[in-house]
């Protein structure tokens, strides 16, 4: 069975490709010595303080993103906590399942196309699907362990120096559009708090909603849990 090697490596494109898009490069804000460039650029410091320290407080945040690398298509769809608690669907080359990670267990929901892609035999769905996966730590850590706080919500402490560039919206919702060093657009709410909305760079994007408000499941009923251990004889 190819369980374990199923998302490790799109997990990897996703983290990796996402933090390289938050981190940017190491550009200055502005070359100018005006006055008047030396108050945006102070303005725009206070505003990387600020965004920094509410991040820094924050403890959960709905996170969507996209990324296409060398013809490698992953998307995630999750609602996550500082904790590493998630849920939500993640997506490799269209094959969508549905993932849940609470109280120390990682549970992935089965289904037909699931079963397919894990390269587990269909006879299993009488077994499994609709129902949840229980996966072991060593295999949680491969298909999950660097999609986690510090990777995508964690990274925007990196940030260099910002460079306004226009007011906007975003999900409907005023921002300011920013350039972080020479590589990376990021999107601030404009009113209230200065969450980080968006943040686009290379080959990825990430939306973040939903600052400290999102909930996560409780564990499966006992009844609704196949272990990875019933499988062997398939």
């Amino acid at each position: 069975m190819k369980i374990l090697r199923w998302w490790a490596a799109p997990a990897a494109v996703m983290a990796t490709t996402l933090v390289a898009a938050c981190g940017g490069g190491n550009s200055g804000v502005y070359s100018s010595a005006s006055p008047t460039a030396a108050r945006a650029a102070a303005a725009m410091a206070a505003l990387a303080r600020q965004m920094k320290a509410v991040v820094a407080k924050a403890t959960s945040v709905h996170v969507t993103a996209a990324v296409s690398q060398g013809g490698t298509h992953v998307t995630i769809d999750l609602s996550l906590t500082r904790a590493n608690d998630m849920y939500g669907q993640m997506s490799y080359q269209n094959k969508p399942f549905t993932v849940l990670v609470t109280q120390g267990h990682t549970y992935i929901k089965v289904t037909a196309a699931t079963l397919k892609a894990m390269g587990l035999p269909s006879a299993a769905c009488v077994l499994m699907c609709n129902k949840y996966l229980k996966m072991s730590a060593r295999q949680s850590r491969g298909m999950t362990g660097r999609l986690d706080w510090p990777n995508l919500v964690g990274s925007s402490h990196s940030l260099p120096p910002l460079r306004y560039v226009r007011a906007t919206t975003v999900h409907g919702q005023p921002a300011w559009e920013v350039r972080a060093g020479s590589v990376s657009t990021v999107y601030l709410a404009a009113q209230g708090h200065p969450y980080p909305l968006r943040v686009v760079g290379g080959p990825g994007r990430i939306d973040f909603t939903q600052w400290n408000s999102v909930t996560i499941p409780p564990p499966p009923p006992a009844s609704q849990v196949v272990d990875i251990s019933q499988l062997k004889h398939l």
